[in-house]
């Protein structure tokens, strides 16, 4: 019932697309415009099949189908034949500095042969799933809505695997970074690594790629490669995204 509604809200929001002018300035990423509504198809939400019924002669039989039985398969987003659908969030999700209600955000699903090389599937995202009713295997990122339009996009990225391309594609996007830095990890076997921080900045417009996710998790795991993490979105989006600075006591 919640899919239902948040997938009729959704639509609601795509419908208004056709009906509110774009400024051709507007930045797009695959094709999605920030501060325009969200122009994309409904992901399609396949349920699996219910499980074959066992028997259930007799009260120990059915305590122990009952225990033996595999929880029900979720609902999955279907990627489409080609482009991006997405799939509407059914619960309130807390993002950065906000809180984001079912309607207010959806996933991002690649159709499967369009799937980049450098974009991690969002279900190997540390926390990531906000107990949506539906599986996302092969979800490509998650979009973020203010008043029925984009404010911010977000992306898993492959780890150390990916910066040489994420840069390079950022750099040809939106030119050289307002700012970059590289940040050394180190392993318990005395080997170290560089990832890249980088940010850009023009008016209405943030993009920010961290390589690897700075968290204790990811810095146990030494080496691995690990998860990183691509945001771009306007004014609107990096204040929802982005805690605000705390400042010190004045005495």
């Amino acid at each position: 019932m919640r899919l239902t509604a948040a997938a009729s809200s959704l639509v609601v929001l795509l419908s208004m697309a056709s009906t509110v002018p774009v400024s051709a300035a507007e930045p797009d990423i695959f094709g999605i415009k920030l501060g325009a509504p969200l122009a994309l198809p409904l992901c399609q939400i396949s349920v699996p099949a219910p499980a074959a019924p066992r028997s259930n002669k007799g009260m120990g039989a059915r305590a122990f189908n009952k225990l033996m039985t595999p929880p029900p398969e979720p609902p999955k987003a279907t990627p489409p034949a080609t482009g991006l659908c997405v799939a509407p969030g059914t619960t309130n999700m807390a993002v950065g500095n906000s809180e984001f209600a079912a309607g207010e955000y959806g996933y991002l699903v690649f159709a499967t042969e369009e799937f980049p090389a450098w974009v991690a599937p969002i279900g190997m995202a540390i926390g990531a799933g906000a107990d949506d009713a539906f599986s996302l295997e092969g979800a490509g990122g998650l979009v973020l809505l203010r008043n029925g339009r984009v404010i911010a996009l977000g992306f898993n990225t492959t780890g150390f695997e990916a910066q040489p391309r994420v840069m390079e594609l950022l750099k040809r996007k939106f030119g050289s970074p307002s700012s970059q830095k590289a940040v050394t990890w180190n392993n318990d076997l005395g080997g170290s690594r560089e990832s890249i921080s980088a940010q850009w900045r023009k008016p209405d417009f943030f993009a920010d790629y961290s390589s690897v996710v700075q968290s204790q998790p990811m810095r146990a795991q030494g080496l691995s490669g690990g998860i990183g993490f691509l945001s771009i979105g306007n004014d609107v989006g990096q204040q929802v995204l982005q805690p605000a600075a705390s400042k010190e006591a004045e005495f």
